[in-house]
């Protein structure tokens, strides 16, 4: 069996070609739809694309301050009751059972609390990390809805007397309809390709849980506009059917 050559650049997703797909995509919806809600959408995506990539890099950061501040906590921690002990007179030799037992349990609950309070410093770094992410996936989230209000009334043989008068402007015939439609579920998949950058370069299992809500959401909502797709695919090709029926 031949050998299969590997290029590790189709492994991970490049913030660059992100950033030039995201924006190549505002412009198509800038140009096929002036001036609508959508383009906005679409442009404050590719803001937040450029965001994104670098509030990553800034989150991936090493905190030298802060690593030196928890170093020497947890220098204190444990060298605080080795310094206290050596203060203590301690007896020469244990009297009794009891004692013993006793000495032993107090040390037990001290090296266990010591070693809780280590854990918890050596952890703040990747707690900060990870508050950072979440309040970016939240933005992705918000975004994802916004994208869905936006197509929620563009519905394939929508009564122009229920049609808003600003998307009778935006949408005037069906195949500028399946056009929108279209365009929208590629935002919702770029939503879900920016919360997927956060996934691969934070490897914390709150960041991925999150990303796993954002890209199920974002997937939800582009099956309702597929359906609309299909639907107004089946009108469109039922017209085109009577239309040539009469020739």
């Amino acid at each position: 069996m031949a050998e299969r050559l590997t290029d590790h650049r189709y492994r991970t997703i490049d913030p660059t070609k992100l950033i030039l797909t995201i924006s190549k995509m505002a412009d198509r919806v800038e140009e096929h739809f002036p001036a609508s809600g959508l383009s906005a959408v679409a442009n404050e995506v590719a803001a937040v694309a450029e965001g994104t990539v670098a509030r990553v890099k800034e989150i991936k950061k090493p905190r030298m301050g802060l690593r030196i501040m928890v170093g020497f906590m947890v220098v204190l921690v444990v060298s605080g009751p080795l310094l206290f002990s050596l203060l203590l007179s301690f007896s020469d030799s244990m009297t009794n059972l009891g004692d013993f037992l006793q000495a032993t349990d107090a040390g037990l609950h001290m090296l266990l609390v010591l070693a809780g309070g280590i854990v918890f410093l050596i952890g703040m770094e990747n707690r900060l990390r990870r508050n950072q992410a979440l309040e970016g996936l939240a933005e992705f989230r918000s975004l994802a809805h916004l994208v869905d209000l936006h197509q929620i009334n563009k519905d394939p043989g929508l009564d122009e007397v229920i049609a808003p008068e600003h998307d009778r402007r935006t949408v005037r015939s069906d195949k500028e309809l399946a056009y929108y439609l279209d365009y929208s579920g590629d935002l919702l998949s770029i939503v879900g390709k920016l919360a997927a950058y956060y996934a691969q370069n934070l490897q914390d299992r709150v960041v991925l849980d999150a990303v796993n809500e954002i890209e199920t959401l974002t997937s939800t909502l582009s099956n309702k506009l597929w359906l609309k797709i299909l639907v107004l695919r089946e009108m469109m090709t039922k017209a085109q059917t009577g239309s040539e029926s009469w020739k």
